[in-house]
């Protein structure tokens, strides 16, 4: 239930799952997930069959082989069928003809409940395991590239999925903020935050595509942490502009009504000068040219002040008062 699009991404990351050393331990807990979350009961004349099926070659050779591994007394071939249908697609299939019911006991799999298992989970390394069964078999994980962070895992009803979730929550020192939703006929555990993405990746083992997926998150959310500063800059630039241009009607006002020499505040009067000739120049340019011109310390603050003045000024020359 790959997406292709996303497939290369999602490939990587089985591809470390498969990598990581064999360890009989955490073997069953993966084997259980994946056989609980594919597996059907077929019959032969011999008796049950066991059977899972995946579009993954590298995925149904590593299954096979753990099973081998695992179960070395069972009966277990590997095969594949070509089909035609909207598209060519290879389907792997791997058969347990032996020993069935005595591989389920021993993964604690009941294809009608939904419980996981506790004795395959009831550790740190067993619920790895567990997962890393559960993504090998349907998960997907959008490329980084993309813009719209998204891992999931597809599931096949809505009580397994809760399971998981609650699978999840015994993990300890990470907290994963997993959702549910049901997307066809199927339920979907999925995660969207970036940083929980990337540490769930390295939780299953998928190092090496962990330090991908954040370098290329952290360029991107660098860039757009850019981009917002160059929108705000820009925005504060027309802001500026904007109250420029009032300030200077203003004192255009006053020269007309009084002229700008007869104010009795000094600053004030220079004040008036340089905003007519710098109507683009900032509170902080304006201070440190008139702390300049009369030798003292004048802030930001200070013509903000003195600008107050001449709004004042001027309401008072629209009310009518001297």
């Amino acid at each position: 239930m790959e997406n292709t699009s996303e497939l290369s991404f999602t490939q990587q990351i089985k591809e470390e799952i498969i990598k990581l050393p064999f360890d009989e331990i955490r073997s069953k807990s993966i084997l259980s997930a994946f056989i609980r979350s594919n597996g059907s009961i077929g019959l032969t004349n011999q008796g049950a069959k066991l059977v899972l099926k995946t579009e993954n070659n590298k995925v149904a050779r590593y299954i096979y082989e753990l099973i081998k591994k695992t179960f070395i007394n069972s009966i277990v071939s590997l095969s594949f069928r070509t089909t035609m249908k909207f598209k060519k697609t290879t389907q792997y299939i791997i058969s347990i003809e032996s020993d069935v019911d005595y591989i389920l006991k021993e993964l604690e799999i009941d294809f009608l409940e939904s419980k996981i298992p506790y004795k395959l989970t009831d550790k740190e390394n067993k619920i790895k395991g567990y997962l890393e069964g559960l993504f090998l078999n349907n998960g997907n994980c959008n490329n980084p590239i993309s813009s719209n962070y998204h891992l999931e895992i597809y599931t096949s009803d809505k009580a397994f999925s809760e399971a998981i979730i609650k699978l999840i929550h015994k993990i300890k020192d990470i907290v994963f903020h997993f959702k549910i939703v049901k997307r066809r006929s199927s339920y979907v555990v999925y995660l969207k935050r970036s940083d929980e993405i990337s540490s769930f990746l390295a939780y299953i083992g998928a190092n090496e595509c962990c330090l991908n997926f954040e370098a290329i998150r952290v360029e991107r959310d660098n860039s757009n942490s850019i981009n917002r500063l160059m929108i705000m800059d820009q925005y504060n630039y027309k802001k500026t502009l904007q109250i420029a241009k009032t300030q200077v009607e203003n004192i255009q006002k006053i020269e007309k009504r009084i002229g700008i020499k007869n104010l009795q505040n000094k600053k004030l009067q220079e004040l008036c000068y340089l905003r007519l000739e710098n109507q683009e120049a900032t509170y902080s340019e304006l201070a440190r040219a008139l702390s300049e011109k009369f030798n003292t310390t004048v802030t930001k603050s200070n013509v903000n002040h003195l600008f107050i003045k001449i709004k004042n000024i001027v309401e008072e020359f629209e009310n009518g008062k001297n």
